[in-house]
């Protein structure tokens, strides 16, 4: 699966929308990983008091539930609460 290639414009707009059905006001910026796979940052309230295995968690149980085999397209997840700005 590593040396799958994406098409990080495709991926990257599918990802953003399944995560502002989440979070419909926060901030979410994608860049482009290896081979068209998509890098996340997101800052949101929501994490707000949460560690980093907390907000990792919270995240990737996410992208599991809403793209279930295709959150493999997502190489990368920065999640910040607005409290560590």
């Amino acid at each position: 699966m590593l040396n799958t290639k994406f098409n990080y414009e495709v991926e990257a707009q599918r990802v953003v929308e399944v995560l502002r059905q989440e979070f419909p006001t926060d901030t979410i910026d994608t860049n482009e990983g290896y081979n068209g796979r998509v890098h996340v940052k997101l800052v949101s309230r929501r994490f707000n008091g949460m560690n980093e295995q907390e907000k990792q968690q919270f995240i990737w149980d996410l992208f599991r539930d809403k793209l279930d085999t295709d959150a493999e397209v997502i190489s990368l997840a920065l999640v910040y609460g607005t409290d560590e700005l």
